[in-house]
């Protein structure tokens, strides 16, 4: 006997007041609180680079076979740590648009084609590095955002969720339609950073600025995505109301992201005459060189960041006109001209649209509009569609903005001197930001003016900082599949991330402070295991000494509460181990726990309340016979034990420590294995104890078990015919089930003795064994009849339950197409011998030849069923038909039942079907392809 006691006062503690109490109701919460509380003692600043690519691919054939030529470049987003500036890409961005005709209405009226986005992953699965996996992929009409993370990053990525938002022209039910809108990921890092990336396409036309404005800011406010997992960390970010942490139970919106990156095809175009943008920009085109699907590699990048061309010189700038007097011919010149009537920066500037974002220097030429097939030819069909900066990459670090407005920086004092300005926060500074003018007009570019180092945004906090460095911005302008050229960036993320090792120990640091407080004002509760006379004994555990398959074994535990107040007590639930959402289990499968004797049941918590004095028992309740876990505990892949946890409400946890001994069974294995077991091994369970890996060459052509039961049963049946009995007034027995005599709990025990026959190879007519499990008060003289029973059922159940089956579930599709065509039946045997285990088959012509028997045997007419004839020979219409039974409720001839009947259970438990159950048809099919091999009776 086995007795823990719990106890009440700590002498000398000073208890906490009742609002700080852990209470046992939410100690889960309160653990969750104090370690979170505690932060910054498990955060360290961590590092990753993000490669954003945005392309609008315009519905052609084969732009996704150009991926591989410029999405990866390997010396740019990867360099060795010997490097100055070391980075290996941790995520890819892949933001595309138009995968599909938007313009087309069936396109955006009916269910998107998986095919499409599934095409696209595919390429783009190729193109990136070996190992990185796709996180998220999401599609919306044309859209189609991918995100593809680095085997190392990846196990860092938790909480990813997705949405959409249709903004296109009409409202349909379930919103607005999606040829326009946005697709969004959000993604949590390290359990604090949220990093949403964003992929839209707004509303095209150069006149429809304040329709892209009204598109950017719908996906804005109406996207949203899951709520984070329970375990997210976030950052205590040192503000006012600040929680650091609010998961597992909001929806979340963009604005909650600690970084955003959007991208996309915005639309936004310069206001400029077309003629004048073609002209300024002319010099600067580069000369048609073979596009990318002519095998040649494509350059991703702009003219500016890439070195010496290999196109042709540029011819001489154009003269001065009287638009542009002044004009510089430099491309960098030019386009800061350009963008000074970009409309996104007119729309930043006078707070319409994207306010807070930030954007690179563009430095590359505008990403719209080429013929397709060509480097630098602009648009030269009818439309004549103006050059833009129609593909942009933006980005937003949450309260960096707010945060440099509080510290009093320059931009307030600058942006009252210049009109036209772009802020970059340097790296090395933070007291001032470097200030880039771009002119109102293509005057003369100032060489002289500083230039900023790389865009950065940073938000800093008392723990750390969330920082973003935009390594590069440019275009990818070779590619020519498309009327647009892919927009790249390269980011440099940091951030403060959770250290498991750190956090483990500061959770177990708080474990034990909590375990101290819960040690106070709890009820007295003793705990007696019950010991079973004959069986193994350790003190304060539940053992089930040595456990069988089906073998139901029960133990008890006695709880007394010796204390003086009550004390209520119930099981701790975990989740249930299929899956099941809400669904709560208190111990494994195969064990059941129950309470009973004294004191009140807990109602709707499964548990019970002791007043003091007051006992009672909780019974558990052992048996295993589900074809998976008798499979796991005979590979050893799992073991009979487990704790169930039994609280004391507002005391301290007691753990009950199960444990058994696994008996191996031949129960769910397979017919390869079962066939190399020797004579005189001592069945499965003794060549087990001597082979655990089960290797050994092939001795019999069926296993030894099918050979004990089968010859056991034709054996006790060829004498039982001989006399009326069960097996003449009910057809099918003893292999139909609802013609069996023995149930209940003796069914079960003999079953145990039965397969504890087969599993150590002994003879089915040793009484001892057979009756080995029952209890003391339970009858145990047996008759045979009982134990044919038995052994019938047992010998199907096997069957049943093999690995393979004796005919697979591989074999299925041939098996229903022959039926009860013999030649296509044939057949099968024929690929049972030559496609699998010679075993499959020699069984599968062994059980035909013994269902052949069994039908013989079971169909055999008695004298007193054979019918009578009158003195002068003629048969009485009164007298039983021949082969029919006597009595009324059934007119078909006894040898159809048991013929019928028997074939019905054997093609069930010998043929399988991928899936597991059979239709009416399948059984149909299946009983019609075993009785070609029967069809002599």
């Amino acid at each position: 006997m086995t007795s823990i006691t719990v106890p009440s006062d700590a002498v000398g503690f000073n208890l906490p007041s009742p609002a700080a109490y852990p209470h046992q109701q939410d100690i889960h919460t309160y653990l969750s609180t104090q370690v979170l509380s505690r932060r910054n003692e498990y955060l360290q600043q961590k590092r990753i680079w993000i490669k954003v690519a945005s392309w609008n691919v315009a519905a052609c054939d084969g732009a996704e076979r150009d991926l591989e030529e410029w999405l990866v470049d390997h010396q740019k987003d990867f360099k060795s740590e010997g490097d100055e500036d070391a980075r290996e890409v941790g995520i890819y961005v892949l933001a595309l648009q138009e995968v599909v005709d938007v313009t087309a209405t069936e396109n955006f009226m009916t269910y998107m084609d998986p095919k499409i986005s599934l095409k696209w992953e595919a390429h783009a699965q190729a193109a990136v590095p070996t190992g990185y996996i796709c996180r998220a992929s999401k599609q919306l009409i044309g859209l189609l955002l991918m995100v593809f993370v680095s085997p190392d990053l990846s196990p860092l990525v938790t909480s990813v969720s997705t949405a959409v938002v249709g903004t296109g022209v009409g409202v349909r039910a379930t919103g607005f339609m999606g040829n326009k809108g946005g697709v969004g990921v959000r993604l949590v890092i390290g359990e604090t950073l949220k990093l949403v990336l964003v992929d839209c396409h707004l509303a095209a036309f150069a006149n429809n600025t304040e329709r892209r404005n009204w598109d950017a800011g719908e996906i804005s406010k109406r996207m949203s995505f899951d709520p984070v997992e329970k375990n997210f960390v976030g950052f205590d970010k040192g503000e006012k109301g600040d929680q650091g942490n609010v998961s597992g139970n909001t929806i979340e919106g963009i604005e909650d992201a600690d970084i955003l990156l959007w991208c996309g095809d915005l639309n936004y175009r310069v206001e400029l005459p077309n003629e004048d943008i073609r002209r300024l920009l002319s010099p600067y085109m580069p000369k048609d060189l073979p596009s990318t699907h002519a095998g040649g590699p494509s350059t991703p990048g702009s003219p500016i960041d890439q070195g010496p061309r290999e196109f042709e010189e540029p011819p001489l700038p154009p003269p001065p006109s009287e638009i542009h007097p002044d004009a510089i011919p430099t491309l960098e010149g030019t386009i800061d001209s350009l963008l000074n009537h970009d409309q996104l920066y007119k729309q930043q500037k006078d707070a319409k649209a994207f306010v807070g974002f930030r954007e690179g220097k563009i430095k590359f030429l505008p990403s719209y509009k080429y013929d397709i097939g060509t480097i630098g030819r602009w648009d030269s069909n009818v439309k004549a569609r103006t050059p833009s900066w129609c593909d942009r990459i933006l980005w937003k670090v949450k309260g960096a903005e707010a945060q440099e407005a509080r510290r009093g920086r320059a931009r307030s004092r600058g942006m009252s001197i210049l009109k036209d300005e772009v802020l970059f926060e340097t790296e090395d500074s933070d007291e001032e930001d470097i200030v880039v003018s771009r002119a109102d007009s293509a005057v003369p570019h100032v060489p002289s003016a500083p230039q900023a180092k790389i865009p950065t945004s940073i938000f800093r906090f008392p723990s750390g900082e969330i920082g973003l460095r935009q390594v590069y911005y440019t275009s990818c302008q070779t590619v020519t599949s498309s009327d647009h050229k892919p927009v790249v960036s390269m980011f440099e993320m940091w951030f403060p991330s959770v250290v498991p090792e750190m956090k483990a120990k500061v959770h177990a640091e708080v474990a034990r402070e909590v375990d101290k407080m819960e040690n106070e004002r709890r009820p007295v509760v003793t705990v007696v295991v019950d010991q079973v006379d004959g069986e193994e004994y350790e003190e304060g555990v539940v053992n089930f000494g040595e456990v069988r398959y089906n073998q139901t074994k029960s133990r008890s535990v006695t709880v007394a509460n010796t204390g003086t107040a009550g004390a209520k007590i119930k099981f701790v639930g975990r989740p249930s181990p299929g899956g099941d959402e809400g669904k709560e289990v208190v111990a494994k499968d195969w064990l059941k726990v129950q309470f009973s004797g004294g004191g009140a049941k807990i109602k709707g918590g499964g548990g019970m309340e002791l007043q003091p004095g007051e006992v009672c028992n909780i019974v558990l309740t052992m048996s295993i016979n589900k074809l998976e876990h008798v499979q796991s505990l005979n590979e050893g892949e799992e073991t009979v034990m487990d704790v169930l946890v039994l609280r004391i409400v507002e005391g301290r946890d007691v753990f009950l420590p199960i444990e058994g001994e696994w008996l191996q069974s031949g129960f769910g294995r397979g017919l390869k294995e079962l066939v190399r077991i020797p004579e005189g091994a001592g069945g499965i369970r003794g060549w087990k104890e001597v082979n655990a890996k089960g290797k050994g060459e092939v001795l019999y052509s069926a296993p030894r078990e099918l050979y004990k039961m089968t010859e056991y049963l034709l054996k006790h049946l060829r004498e039982m015919v001989k006399e009326e009995g069960r097996w003449s007034s009910e057809p099918g027995w003893p292999f139909l089930d609802n013609t069996w005599a023995v149930g209940g709990e003796r069914r079960e025990n003999l079953a145990v003795g039965v397969w504890e026959c087969v599993d150590r190879d002994l003879e089915l007519d040793d009484d001892a064994t057979l009756t080995f499990s029952f209890d003391e008060d339970d009858e145990k003289s047996l008759q045979t009849i009982e134990v044919v029973e038995v052994v019938a059922g047992v010998l199907l159940q096997w069957l049943q339950n093999l690995k393979e089956g004796v005919v697979p579930h591989d074999i299925w599709p041939d098996v229903y197409n022959a039926g009860a065509n013999k030649e296509l039946a044939e057949q099968v045997l024929d690929k049972l011998f030559t496609s699998l285990s010679p075993a499959h088959a020699n069984v599968f012509v062994y059980l035909t030849g013994f269902i052949m028997e069994i039908i013989s045997l079971l169909s055999s007419a008695l004298p007193s069923q054979l019918p009578s004839k009158d003195p002068n020979g003629v048969i009485s219409p009164l007298s039983p038909i021949q082969g029919v039974l006597p009595f009324g409720r059934l007119r078909i001839p006894r040898d159809v039942i048991v013929k019928r009947g028997i074939l019905e259970v054997f093609a069930e438990a010998i043929i399988r079907k991928e899936g597991g159950n059979k239709t009416a048809e399948d059984k149909r099919k299946a009983m019609a392809f075993l009785e070609v091999f029967v069809s002599d009776i």
